[in-house]
């Protein structure tokens, strides 16, 4: 009996480790990430048609709407502070959802290479967004 915990436990931590750890997830309000949310806003900083182009196609937005996706984005980043721990990232990219412009869920990541950010775009709003959104209807 206590062999095949052991080695039920084993298997689980074995899956449970293998998570990506290269997307930060926040929740900065669970009860807002609970509720249904039957529309969303896209906003895009700083603006560009080509990201624009290629993510309105994730969803149905709607501009009249109380919640937001905002997808943040940096690209040519360069770091020359002798502080810095990691200078291989040269982008970021960050989805996050808001009600009435109130910040409740993100996901962020470092990027090594500016072309990966629309890809990296869907993947986060395939893999993260799309869960806490579901709700809907």
């Amino acid at each position: 009996m206590y062999f095949k915990f052991l080695i039920i436990l084993l298997v689980l931590s074995i899956f449970t480790s293998c998570k990506d750890k290269s997307y930060l997830e926040t929740i900065y309000n669970k009860k807002q990430l609970q509720d249904k949310i039957s529309c969303l806003k896209l906003d895009i900083e700083p603006y560009s048609k080509d990201i624009f182009n290629s993510s309105k196609v994730l969803y149905h937005f709607n501009k009249n709407c109380d919640y937001s996706l905002k997808i943040r984005y940096k690209s040519d980043i360069v770091c020359n502070s002798p502080y810095s721990t990691n200078r291989s990232f040269h982008s970021f990219i960050e989805l996050s959802l808001s009600y009435k412009n109130r910040l409740f869920y993100s996901v962020y990541k470092d990027l090594k290479d500016n072309s990966t950010i629309k890809q990296e775009i869907n993947q986060i709003y395939n893999n993260f967004i799309i869960d806490k959104i579901k709700k809907v209807n």
